[in-house]
């Protein structure tokens, strides 16, 4: 008798805390059906970044160059950390045209490229 109990409420448990979950999850609206945004509709949600709102970059590899020696990609543990410093390392003049937007300019960084020359771009 005991054993029926214990069975009884182990198994009323778990479905009563379904009953809850399942409960709390609905909805009262009807979920709209999800479909692309027309160009028209992008182009009005598009806000243009003014020049001043974008960190310095390097127009051009050749403007870049020389390039910065960057910190080898086995000084970090961590296997993404990592493979962004081989990845920087392996196209150098990509990655100098592109801006850094954590505001590193200030201590002297004119792109991205200038991040991976310390540990800076780790994170």
């Amino acid at each position: 008798m005991v054993k029926k109990k214990i069975v009884g409420a182990v198994t009323a448990v778990p479905l009563a805390a379904i009953a809850i979950i399942a409960s709390s999850c609905s909805r009262s609206e009807p979920e709209q059906e999800w479909r692309p945004l027309q160009v028209e509709e992008r182009a009005q949600s598009a806000q243009p970044a003014s020049p001043a709102d974008v960190p310095p970059y390097h127009e051009s590899a050749a403007a870049a160059r020389p390039f910065p020696r960057l910190v080898p990609a086995g000084y970090f543990r961590n296997p993404i950390v990592a493979r962004a410093y081989e990845i920087a390392a392996e196209i150098p003049e990509v990655v100098a045209q592109q801006p850094c937007y954590c505001r590193c300019d200030k201590f002297g960084h004119r792109s991205l490229l200038d991040c991976y020359a310390s540990d800076h771009g780790a994170g």
